[in-house]
């Protein structure tokens, strides 16, 4: 029988709806709604001065989940970055920085990373990469050029999920599109930001040509100013 994964990436913009309250709940209905294999998540806060706990473990609890913290930077007496919360066996997980690239852009940088995660699945081993990139072209092409080594590099079957804050005409990430299969086929739908009224697809579930999609799901949702997304990947 062939092996059928719900993926699902999410950027919970630390568990505040488009209104702007704060809840963590928010992010965990959504989850609760899709009931996903294996979620990733975007602007996690852990033992922040406003977060006084771990969202990805409250998350966890919530949903039932191996939870997964990937820190990206030291944050309001605390830490910020990605997640990833699991119904599959964890066997291996790290964190790879992002070189930090500056080509004289005027908008706000932050240090980027990719949370890597090794999980087994019907005896199978499948690498996931969680990462959310860069405002500025220099920080993407810092991104894009960091995760293409780890694809390359890569055997095993492979999954790419993310805010990756680029449109699939963007030209500096048409070098994942040749690396990599887009569950949307490249189309600019369906469309993940604003929330409310999206006008934008800036998240992101790709994979190795060891899965073929089977669909590809979003919800319109204002529990974070992002739409979330989720796919059915077939291991082939």
């Amino acid at each position: 029988m062939a092996l059928s994964l719900r993926m699902m990436t999410y950027n919970i913009r630390s568990g505040r709806n488009l209104a702007g309250e704060h809840d963590i709940r928010f992010a965990a209905d959504v989850i609760n709604r899709c009931r996903p294999d294996v979620v990733g998540l975007n602007e996690v806060r852990s033992h922040t001065t406003d977060v006084p706990y771990d969202q990805a473990d409250a998350l966890g609890q919530f949903c039932g989940y191996y939870p997964v913290f990937g820190r990206s930077i030291d944050f309001a007496g605390g830490e910020y970055g990605n997640a990833v919360l699991t119904r599959l066996p964890l066997i291996d997980r790290d964190i790879i920085d992002i070189p930090d690239r500056f080509e004289g852009e005027s908008k706000r940088f932050e240090h980027r990373t990719l949370l890597r995660c090794v999980l087994s699945a019907a005896g199978h081993e499948i690498v996931l990469l969680q990462t959310h990139f860069g405002l500025t072209p220099g920080e993407q092409r810092s991104a894009v050029e960091t995760t293409l080594s780890l694809v390359r590099a890569e055997k095993r079957p492979l999954i790419l999920m993310g805010d990756l804050n680029m449109s699939p005409d963007d030209p500096i990430l048409a070098p994942l599109f040749e690396a990599l299969e887009d569950t949307a086929g490249g189309r600019a739908e369906p469309l993940t930001h604003p929330s409310d009224e999206p006008t934008e697809k800036i998240d992101y579930i790709m994979h190795s040509r060891a899965f073929s999609a089977q669909s590809l799901s979003s919800e319109a949702t204002t529990n974070s100013d992002h739409r979330p997304l989720w796919a059915d990947l077939c291991l082939r």
